[in-house]
């Protein structure tokens, strides 16, 4: 039974966040409740903006997801529609979501990538008990192909601005016991040739929520956050770039795993 809940669990987040972009388009409204979105002019050019308040002392859930092809719409329209009020009741919030468009490293490939604001754990667990919720869950079962959930705090209030001219890096990583000592180092190296690929600028850092139980859905890394690109170009040209080469062992001597993910911000049509 203990196995039977922590699925549901995974399916309830993924079957949220693959309905926020439909169900965005059948309403702003929601969106509107949880971020702020404007445009900016840059260089003659109007780009959207959202402005996301990542907050201290709430469980963030960010999923990564895939559904199956053709199936989007009728699963906004048969289940997110009514489960995202039914949410609503336990403090469950859409902050965002943003389309994948490169997986330049690790083992998670999703389509989306989906965020979400819970007052705690337990708060998540209620939606999953709720009885009007349960006889939702049979149509957003079948359509589901693959999920990873990851759950963070963050020690202060974080603003972060998501435009839609930017390119936005989910990055997981899991230590070595050298990390400590030589992550710095190879922070510092390598700001000479991030700089001719820029700007690149980390604009959350994510703490991993210890005690979780062990899951396959389940992604458990040491570090993770959110960082800003111009595009995915800019990265493979850092990859490439000579001089960046002779850190990157730092890096990896570092690392176990990492995952990264590039993806564009939804805006709601």
């Amino acid at each position: 039974m203990k196995n039977l809940k922590t699925v549901k669990t995974a399916l309830f987040a993924l079957a949220i966040s693959l309905g926020m972009t439909s169900y965005a388009n059948n309403s702003d409204k929601e969106l509107k409740n949880n971020n702020e979105k404007n445009t900016v002019l840059t260089d003659g050019n109007i780009v959207r903006e959202a402005k996301i308040l990542f907050k201290s002392g709430k469980v963030i859930e960010i999923a990564y997801a895939t559904v199956e092809g053709g199936k989007e719409a009728e699963l906004g329209k048969e289940y997110f529609s009514k489960i995202l009020p039914i949410a609503a009741k336990y403090g469950g919030k859409m902050l965002g979501s943003l389309q994948v468009t490169a997986v330049v490293d690790g083992e998670v490939a999703p389509q989306m990538i989906a965020i979400f604001e819970w007052p705690n754990i337990e708060a998540r667990d209620q939606l999953l008990a709720d009885r009007q919720a349960k006889k939702l869950f049979p149509i957003r079962d079948a359509i589901l192909t693959s999920i990873k959930l990851a759950y963070f705090t963050v020690e202060k209030d974080t603003p972060v601005t998501f435009r839609e001219d930017k390119t936005y890096e989910f990055f997981n990583a899991w230590l070595t016991p050298e990390a400590g000592k030589l992550l710095p180092e190879y922070f510092k190296k390598s700001e000479g040739p991030k700089k001719k690929y820029g700007p690149i600028t980390f604009v959350a850092s994510l703490k991993p929520i210890k005690g979780l139980p062990e899951a396959d859905y389940l992604l458990q890394p040491h570090m993770a956050g959110i960082v800003e690109w111009n595009n995915t170009n800019a990265y493979y040209g850092l990859m490439a770039d000579p001089e960046f080469k002779k850190v990157v062992p730092l890096l990896k001597k570092s690392l176990t795993r990492i995952d990264g993910i590039h993806a564009k911000f939804n805006f709601p049509q």
